[in-house]
């Protein structure tokens, strides 16, 4: 794209690059400041061990809620960091938690389709983002299956069923739920195994989530050595399918703090 004006918007859409945002800014990754989407998200609701989640989480800070797992199989039509395929897929593997005064959540495991949400959301705000690919096909009944590889790897299967009788489970019980993600984000030294420094980064994001459509849910995970999400053994609680045509980032739009350095 060598016109700012092109109606194809090759690269991001009708987001432009801000000062310091990008092409080669003296810190990596360049990535876009502004970005949007609307979002589709099916989420499986589970219950882990908490032995599980204390060992996952025992190199953070965080106070771990509860013992539920929300695996989020997310879709992102018209998402402005991936223009070229016409949507972003991402399946965030959460735990509410609480750190200070901050009632939030943390992605214990991560997986998006594309290169730029890979590297924004894992360098910027320590998410635990890795390469994959997706299906996620939306039938007319409502119906949607779909499935998440990582580099030809099976890493889980899912289908969701619309079914007004079936309970809609929340990540926690009674009306507060929490807002936002927050994550310790750390740099690997060079020359050793072994964290050159770590912080605390915390974001919120505009969403605005459609009621829950209850349903009932499948998820079937394999085990894989590099990716062991099937070591969690979730139990299905509940499912439900929601839709938000506000999704997006930037200084404007957005809550982003560094909220700590831990390391050095």
């Amino acid at each position: 794209m060598t016109d700012l004006d092109d109606d194809k918007r090759h690269m991001f859409g009708k987001y432009q690059l801000k000062p310091n945002s990008g092409v080669n800014p003296p810190y990596s990754p360049a990535y876009p400041v502004e970005w949007g989407c609307a979002l589709r998200t099916v989420e499986i609701m589970t219950r882990v061990a908490p032995s599980k989640l204390k060992t996952l989480l025992a190199d953070t800070p965080f106070e771990i809620v509860n013992d539920r797992v929300a695996f989020r199989f997310m879709l992102s039509p018209g998402h402005s960091m991936a223009v070229h395929t016409g949507q972003m897929f991402d399946l965030m593997i959460t735990v509410p938690v609480r750190y200070k005064d901050l009632f939030t959540e943390t992605h214990i495991f991560m997986y998006c389709s594309d290169p730029m949400g890979i590297c924004a959301g894992r360098e910027v705000f320590g998410y635990t983002k890795k390469d994959a690919h997706y299906a996620f096909d939306e039938r007319p009944d409502g119906s949607i299956t779909g499935w998440v590889k990582r580099r030809g790897i099976p890493l889980a299967d899912f289908s969701f069923t619309p079914d007004a009788d079936a309970p809609i489970v929340r990540i926690v019980d009674g009306k507060e739920q929490p807002g936002g993600e927050i994550h310790v984000r750390r740099l690997p030294h060079p020359a050793r195994l072994e964290t050159a420094y770590a912080d605390i980064a915390y974001r919120r994001t505009p969403l605005k989530y459609s009621a829950p459509l209850a349903g009932r849910a499948t998820m079937t995970l394999h085990p894989c050595i590099y990716d062991p999400i099937a070591d969690l053994e979730p139990e299905i609680l509940g499912a439900h399918f929601m839709v938000s045509d506000v999704y997006g980032g930037g200084f404007e739009v957005e809550d982003r703090r560094l909220i700590e350095r831990l390391t050095p």
